[in-house]
């Protein structure tokens, strides 16, 4: 098995996300993703309201990411103060590797949908032909 471009670029993203997880803490890792997802959903939601009350797209764009930002950081805020609180470190050090992994394989798991991935990587074919 001959590793392609592509799995040098997914195991660069496994190094990336477990070493976020290490400096950050799974306090910090979690609410990133977390407040990522929420502000991701609060766009989504907020985008008929804001086609409704502004008549430019520029403003409504610009509404929406003001929403987006504003919901990012009070989510992001909450979510590590709960449970930075929760753990004390170095657990919260080894547990925000292991959540940073866990993350980095959800996405190989979500690349396995995408064809063009699978014909790109080896590490993509190999998790599709065993887990799908």
């Amino acid at each position: 098995m001959q590793f392609l471009p592509a799995d040098y670029a997914i195991g660069g993203v496994a190094v990336v996300f477990a070493g976020l997880g290490l400096f950050r803490g799974f306090s910090g890792t979690l609410a990133f993703f977390v407040a990522a997802g929420c502000a991701a959903a609060a766009g989504v939601f907020f985008r008929p309201f804001a086609v409704q009350m502004f008549g430019a797209e520029w403003s409504r764009v610009l509404v929406n990411i003001a929403v987006s930002v504003l919901v990012f950081g009070l989510v992001r805020i909450v979510v590590k103060k709960t449970v930075n609180g929760l753990l004390a470190q170095p657990t919260d050090s080894i547990a925000g590797v292991a959540a940073g992994l866990v993350l980095w394989a959800a996405l190989v798991y979500a690349a396995t949908f995408a064809p063009w991935m699978i014909e790109r990587s080896v590490v993509v074919r190999e998790v599709a032909a065993h887990v799908r």
